[in-house]
């Protein structure tokens, strides 16, 4: 938290930089964002750092709990997350971008391709295990939110011929984000602004979009009945004549996840599911390229309950 301590939070021209920090350093690594005091590392006790950033109010995210390796970095050394036994966490990282470039590293050749077209390792989507993970704790009621990230460090090798950069910013950014709709629009103020995205994360608000190849801004996933409209992280009572809702910025393969298992699909920009029973409602999203559907969109769910 250097640089919140030395006021580097703010706007620069029209980006906004808020700080956060990872804890620990081995494994259980923990994502904590609007907090304002360092969580020192405990790997041994990740509940006890899940704990120290909720006292702080703030959110806390597990970060690339899977992971593979790969035998040409530091001898198939992982970052991962096995304690499952800990509560209270506000999301869980399904995607990250260059925990799955690294584990994408099978051969000297395949390495070769990653370096030249990094986006390669971007189109297989988050481990299956991950979602399932994910899909327990949703459809036990908890309020546990799905998380994408670029983990981008610029790293850069230097050879007589070539520099390299492994995990560039530019090409990091532009690949896993995650994307907020919030409550009330953003007036250009860091301390109203702040509040405002924060507010979103904790509830849920959000989606996770490879925009790499197509933006995933503008996609919509709405609950409607004659009662009213409700977005992902809510939770609604079930009643007749309800619908799902979702737009896709641009045609796409739509399927709806309930209860962790495959429900329902649709292709096209638009998309409407009736709703026949209650459940936990997310939506999996993939645009086609090169005659193949890749993965596109993960959102937040709907509780139907």
């Amino acid at each position: 938290l250097a640089g919140l301590d030395q006021g580097q939070e703010g706007y620069y021209d029209k980006t906004l930089l808020l700080i956060g920090m990872e804890v620990n350093e081995h494994s259980h690594h923990y994502l904590a964002v609007n907090i304002d005091k360092v969580v020192a590392d405990n790997e041994n006790q990740p509940q006890q750092v899940i704990d120290e950033v909720n006292e702080q109010q703030g959110i806390g995210v597990i970060a690339h709990p899977v992971e593979k390796g790969s035998k040409f970095y530091h001898k198939g050394l992982v970052f991962e997350w096995t304690d499952w036994s800990v509560r209270g966490f506000q999301g869980i990282e399904i995607w990250n971008y260059l925990s799955r470039w690294r584990d994408e590293l099978t051969s000297v050749w395949r390495g070769l391709l990653l370096i030249i077209r990094p986006s390669v390792s971007l189109h297989k989507g988050p481990y299956r295990a991950i979602l399932d993970i994910l899909d327990s704790y949703q459809m036990r009621g908890e309020p546990v939110f799905a998380y994408g990230g670029s983990d981008a460090h610029g790293i850069r090798i230097g050879l007589p011929w070539l520099a390299i950069v492994i995990g560039s910013y530019q090409v990091g950014f532009h690949s896993v984000n995650m994307h907020i709709l919030t409550e009330t629009p953003l007036q250009g103020s860091l301390s109203y602004d702040r509040e405002v995205i924060y507010q979103a994360l904790a509830a849920g608000n959000s989606w996770v979009g490879c925009d790499y190849y197509h933006n995933s801004q503008g996609f919509r996933f709405m609950l409607e009945s004659s009662q009213g409209k409700w977005g992902m992280g809510a939770k609604v009572a079930y009643r007749e004549n309800m619908a799902l809702h979702v737009k896709t910025p641009r045609h796409a393969q739509v399927s709806i996840i309930r209860n962790g298992k495959p429900w329902a699909s649709s292709q096209g920009h638009k998309h409407r599911f009736a709703v026949t029973r209650p459940g936990v409602y997310r939506v999996e999203a993939s645009h086609r390229r090169l005659g193949r559907w890749q993965p596109w969109i993960f959102s937040n769910p709907i509780w139907i309950i």
